[in-house]
This record gives structure tokens, sequence and C-alpha cells, in this order.
């Protein structure tokens, strides 16, 4: 998808559409606005004139939206004129939509391939597929859950994206004895009424019990009700009265009102909602009408606001899992705004991440930050993510930009955030922008820097170099029975994994080592516990934090100069490196 001229985006940016597109970026960057450019575009929706640039109409810098659509030899438009070849099966269409004006629908036009130029008026046909209702058809339909609707709206939305429901079944309800056409049924309505009542409560049932278990994999034991006993009336001539429709949520039998309940729970179940009336074959639409019946659309777009927004931590990290499995049935897309690295999950294929930023001449600008498709990880890399980002879910931080620096363990990260923090307190702002990210390991040390390379743009490594031999316990017999441990050298694994490293260093990074690790290069000690507190309490002495501080600078500022400390590029220099470890008595 291509944006320009649209609100405060008026220079083009692009965004690479996925199964899962994670937009990041800070406050008032963009990222809600390209949600709306999609929604806008793909229903053909008018403007006002505060979605121009600076709220102005001019012919020569309007808003336009290109979308890029992937389709099969079944649904693509004809082939010789719009079609682009990806492969044997499949094609690309490109589409753009332009608001010439405040009263009008957007002009939609079709790029043609043979000729390399978007269509024009004069050309017929100027735009794929007949009419606009096949050409939709084609698309992820949008489906959008805004941020900070009242509680009133939220409620209301999901009240009325149900009623809307019962009334489009009304509307097709078919008696199962068709003796007569309905206008001589009216005398006959009360069993009409009886039948219908009874075939929707079923379907009712149905709705609620599928929203709940939705809606219970982020808000565990609550239940889903939506009931129509209550709206019911005894006029045989109405069946129900849409405001007494109940829908109500809770644990146990305490169930309430919707509005009730807290901005998480609403959020949480309007998407919710959404998602299922429309694998039900509706769409939420803005206006009078509020849905509408969806007549062949092979997919869908959710599209939310920061869905992280009042959940807790524990209910932020299932609403990850339920989002990034909605593509898994191939009805559905996701793309999503968010300032929480809980909702980044490297180990999900078909994932792009999308960084939104706004520069010093608010020029808006996104770069594709990660693209699953073309960073290949193995099961292990994948499965040593999915762990990492359980014990620490705030190591995918680095997506929302600052200096990287990628450690190894807690203990020089504690110690450099010490001194980060510490700095910036006396009003010293050279760690301001400095983000230090715990790798909580060497193998996840290597896969993070396979990430990192992909944004193309400078980071750090600080790792333990570790010894290149080890002891290892093996237990022994003596001829008369009695066993006894036996300490064997051996090769260290932990050696081995530089070469891990070594094999992801590109241009991007600088990668440091600490001799053996870094409470030998700083301490001359060789910690097996309580390694965080002990930096910390040694980093309250002048000399030590002055000697860690210089490491950090001489680290971030590519000249460090430091006997412990080693800058490397091959695995022979690191071997020279460890080898001075012979000369020194560690305590």
């Amino acid at each position: 998808m291509i944006v320009r001229n649209f609100r405060a985006i008026k220079e083009p940016v692009h965004i690479d559409l996925n199964d899962i597109v994670i937009l990041v970026g800070g406050n008032n960057s963009g990222k809600s606005t390209i949600l709306k450019a999609y929604e806008y575009a793909v229903n053909s929706e008018k403007l006002t004139v505060d979605d121009f640039p600076d709220c102005n109409i001019d012919i020569n810098n309007l808003p336009e939206v290109e979308i890029f659509i992937e389709v099969d030899k079944d649904t693509a438009p004809k082939i010789d004129l719009w079609c682009e070849k990806i492969s044997d099966e499949t094609y690309l269409v490109k589409e753009k939509w332009t608001w010439l004006n405040t009263k009008d629908k957007p002009e939609r036009v079709g790029f043609l391939v043979a000729e390399d130029r978007w269509a024009t008026k004069d050309d017929k046909p100027r735009m794929p597929w007949a009419t606009d209702n096949v050409a939709s058809a084609r698309r992820p339909k949008p489906h959008r859950v805004s941020t900070f609707d009242s509680p009133e709206i939220q409620s209301d939305a999901i009240k009325e994206l149900v009623n809307t429901v019962l009334e489009e079944k009304i509307k097709s309800f078919k008696p199962t004895k068709q003796e007569d056409d309905f206008p001589t049924l009216v005398g006959k309505f009360e069993n009409l009424k009886q039948e219908f009542t009874e075939i929707s409560k079923t379907e009712v049932k149905e709705i609620s019990n599928e929203i709940t278990e939705i809606v219970k994999k982020i808000i565990p034991n609550h239940e889903f009700l939506f009931s129509i006993d209550d709206a019911l009336k005894d006029d045989p001539f109405q069946i129900f009265d849409p405001k007494d429709i109940e829908i109500r949520f809770g644990e146990g039998e305490k169930l309430f009102p919707i509005i009730n309940h807290g901005s998480g729970a609403r959020r949480t179940i309007l998407w919710a909602v959404l998602k299922k009336l429309a694998e039900m074959g509706y769409e939420a639409k803005n206006g009078k009408k509020k849905l509408e019946k969806i007549t062949s659309a092979d997919s869908h777009l959710l599209l939310i606001d920061e869905p992280e927004i009042s959940l807790h931590p524990k209910a932020i990290r299932e609403a990850c899992n339920v989002l990034y499995s909605l593509p898994e049935n191939d009805l559905w897309q996701v793309m999503i705004t968010t300032h929480s690295p809980n909702f980044i999950d490297l180990s999900k294929d078909h994932t792009t991440i999308v960084r939104v930023e706004k520069q010093n001449d608010f020029k808006i600008e996104t770069t594709t930050l990660y693209s699953a498709d073309e960073i290949k990880f193995t099961d292990d890399e994948k499965d040593n993510l999915k762990l990492l980002n359980l014990i620490d879910p705030h190591v995918m931080e680095f997506f929302f930009g600052g200096r990287v620096l990628l450690v190894e363990g807690d203990t020089e990260y504690n110690a450099f955030n010490f001194i980060k923090d510490n700095e910036s307190k006396n009003g010293n702002n050279t760690f301001d922008d400095l983000l230090v990210i715990r790798a909580r390991g060497k193998v996840q040390v290597s896969s993070l820097m396979k990430i990192l390379n992909h944004f193309k743009k400078d980071y750090f490594v600080l790792h333990d170099t570790d010894s290149k031999k080890t002891l290892k316990k093996q237990t022994k017999q003596e001829p008369d029975g009695r066993k006894y441990i036996e300490m064997k050298e051996i090769a260290n694994p932990a050696w081995t994994n530089n070469d891990k490293i070594l094999n992801n260093m590109t241009e991007y990074s600088k990668v440091f080592a600490s001799l053996i690790n870094f409470e030998v290069a700083n301490f001359d000690e060789n910690l097996t516990s309580g390694k965080p507190s002990n930096a910390i309490e040694k980093l309250k002495t002048k000399g030590n934090y002055a000697s860690i501080k210089s490491v950090l600078e001489g680290i971030l500022n590519d000249n460090l100069i430091h006997d412990r400390f080693k800058k490397w590029t091959t695995i022979d220099e690191l071997s020279e490196f460890v080898d001075s470890y012979e000369k020194l008595e560690i305590k």
C-alpha cells in the first residue's frame, strides 16, 4: 500500500502488507492515519476538508492511496491489461484511489501493466473488474476498531452490530410452511413470530458461545451473553424491540451490561464480535447503515489501534496470540498500531513490522524493519525466540527506535542501565536514546543480530568470549565397585557459539567481547550467582563506575581501548585475546 497527501502524510509512504502487519512509532507519527487510509480507500468513502493536506484542497496534491492485490486466475481481471505475473498461479493487480473534492467518492483507476502507466479518463476500461462491487470482493474487507471511543459508543457499537444481524435475519426469514405469501399471513403472524423466535434463540445462543470462546482466551472464565428474551413484545405485529436486546459480560452468574466493563474488555469484545460477524458474512459500516451483507469476499482485514490499551499484561499476551492466530484460516489479515513490544512475535510466519516516523520537517516516513518472509529462522531459532519472548517480552523494544546495544547477560544489562539512569539524573543526556537489549544467552545474541541486520541500521554487540575449554563431571567406578567423580577437560560449547555470532556480522554490526565474561573483565571475579546485584554494588565505587562508563562510551563511539574488552571480526583474533586469560589471576 502507498499513501500520499492524506491528512498528515504528504510524501508517499510505503507499507508492505502481510498476514500480520505491526505499525510501530512515536505518538502522533501517522500510524492511525495509515489504517484510516486503507479503510477509506477500500470502502470508497468521502473525505472532509480535514482529510486533505493542511486542510486545503490542492488539485496538485490530492489524497491518493495505492493498493496492490494478489489474485489467482479465478479472481483476476483481464490478465493482459491489469495483471503482473508473480507465478504461474498468481498475479499482482494495482489500484489507485484519488479524492478530487469532498463531495464525491474517490476515483478508482487501475495500472495498465503492458503500458507501464496508470489508466486515465480516456481509457476504456480504466479500472480492473467490471464494477466496484466486484472489485471490492477481491480485496480484504476492512473492519476497524478505534482506540478512544467512549464507553457509550463502544457498547452501542457492539449492541447495534449484533442487533442488525437479527434485523437481517427477519428480512430474509421464510416460514417452513409457504402456503401463502407474506401479506396474506397477517392473521397468522403469531405463529410466524413464534417460529422465527425459536430459530433466533438457537442462533443467538450459538453466536454467544462462539464469541465467548474468542474473548475468554484473553479474559479467562468470562462469558459473553446475547439474549432476546427481554426484547420480545406482546404485540403480535412486533417481534422484538432492539433497544431491549440484552448484551452482558462477566464471570459465572455475575453478568453485567457491556457499558459497565472497562475499556480493555469492551474493545476486546468489539473486535471479537467483528470477527464473528465477518465470518457470518456481514461487514460493519459507518453511517446509518450499520451492517452490510458481504456477498463474495474471500478475506477480511482487521484494523486495530493499540490493542494493548487497558489490558492486563497477561491479557496482552493472550490478545497477541489470538490476533496472530486469525490468519491461520486464510480468512483474515491483521494490521495494528502498537506501543507495546508484547505485540511483536518474531516466531510467527508472514509477519511484517513497519516503523512510522515523523521527521523534523514533519515529513512522515515508513521503514520496513522486519519481514518474516525474508528472514529465514530455523525451527531452533524460532523456539529460542518464543522462549525469550516469554521470559522478557520487552526484548523487542529495539523495533521502537533509538541506538541499540545488544548484550548477553543480566550483569552488563543492569550495569549499563544503572549508568544511563544515573548520568541522566545528573544532566548528562549522552545515553538518553540508548536501548540496552538483554539477549539472555549467546545463541540468542546471534538470532537477534540476524533481526537487527534486517534494519540496515548500525548497532552494537557486547558478548562473553567464554573459555575454550571447560571441565565436565564424569562418574567413574573402581574395580571394587566404588564410584567417584572425575573432572575431565572438554571443548566448551559456549566457545563454539562464537562462530554463530561471526556468521551474523555485517557492515551494520560492531561486535565487542568481554574477556571470558563481564565479571572477569571488570572485577577479576568469575561469579556463578548474584552477578547483577554484585555488579551494582561495585558500581557504587567511583573507580569501578568510571571504568565501566568508559567501556560503555568506548563501545558506542567505536573507539574502545581496554585490555579486557576486544572488538573482533575473526575467530583467530578472539582466540588470541582469550589466550591472555592464562596470565590473569582470577579470585
